[in-house]
């Protein structure tokens, strides 16, 4: 027997003897999702940091497998921090909270891979396409929607990417990939294109983000071979090269 289950079993056995149930949580020894059951044998009543504790502990008892998947994942939902659970305080520190959530991370990722994905193999037909178009159609995003999902990336800084995840990222949209493989916007795209782009302005507050992202950045330059100007290379292809002005 594991030092893990002889804490678990002297806490959920205490639990079976207290005289009170006052404060306490009913806790299934053998979790329901491993096949216990409703009897009385199989339940015991724990304080909230006890009911914690033991589903910690069931993580470590069950190490392997798919039990190992279920109580990692019930210990995660336990943990759950919002406005409808707010019972357990009991500190994890960063290192802990990092490896639960990179185990959960990786083992959700291999039970939904390939054939355990449930949209493996399938694809929305033209009739869920359009009805899917008609629910978002017109639809304005409330203020307190749009507030929420501010208040969720204000602050926070995003890693650099990885130069494979770049090469990675580059490869899925190259080639047969692209969405717009073998395509061309027809002239009614383009118009509208036009139309929706005429006049625009840029926020004081985007001009000044924008400068502020690229002030300092020396940008390579490529010397136009027809006017003779040192023209940055994100700008070169639109209007000089093939596309200068001053071209014989």
């Amino acid at each position: 027997m594991s030092k893990y289950q002889n804490w678990y079993d002297q806490i959920t056995q205490r639990g079976q003897n207290c005289e009170t149930k006052t404060g306490h949580e009913k806790h299934h020894i053998v979790p329901k999702s491993l096949g216990g059951s409703n009897q009385k044998s199989n339940l015991t009543y724990l304080t909230p940091r006890e009911h914690f504790i033991c589903h910690w502990l069931l993580v470590k008892i069950y190490a392997e497998g798919e039990p190992h998947w279920k109580m990692l994942n019930a210990l995660r939902i336990m943990r759950a921090e919002n406005k409808n659970q707010t019972r357990y305080k009991t500190k994890i520190t960063s290192r802990v909270y990092e490896k639960l959530k990179v185990e959960y991370a990786s083992i959700l990722s291999d039970k939904l891979k390939g054939e355990n994905n449930p949209m493996y193999g399938k694809k929305w037909t033209e009739e869920q396409k359009m009805a899917h178009s008609k629910k978002i159609k017109g639809r304005v995003q409330p203020l307190e929607e749009k507030m929420k999902q501010k208040r969720a990336i204000t602050g926070r800084i995003r890693p650099e990417f990885s130069q494979e995840w770049r090469e990675n990222l580059s490869l899925a949209a190259a080639g047969e990939n692209n969405g717009m493989w073998g395509k061309k916007h027809s002239e009614e795209t383009k118009q509208k294109q036009r139309e929706k782009a005429t006049g625009r302005k840029q926020s004081e507050e985007t001009v000044r983000k924008k400068a502020e992202a690229i002030r300092g950045i020396k940008r390579e330059k490529l010397l136009c071979p027809h006017c003779g100007q040192h023209v940055a290379v994100n700008v070169f292809p639109r209007w000089h090269g093939d596309n200068c002005k001053q071209q014989a």
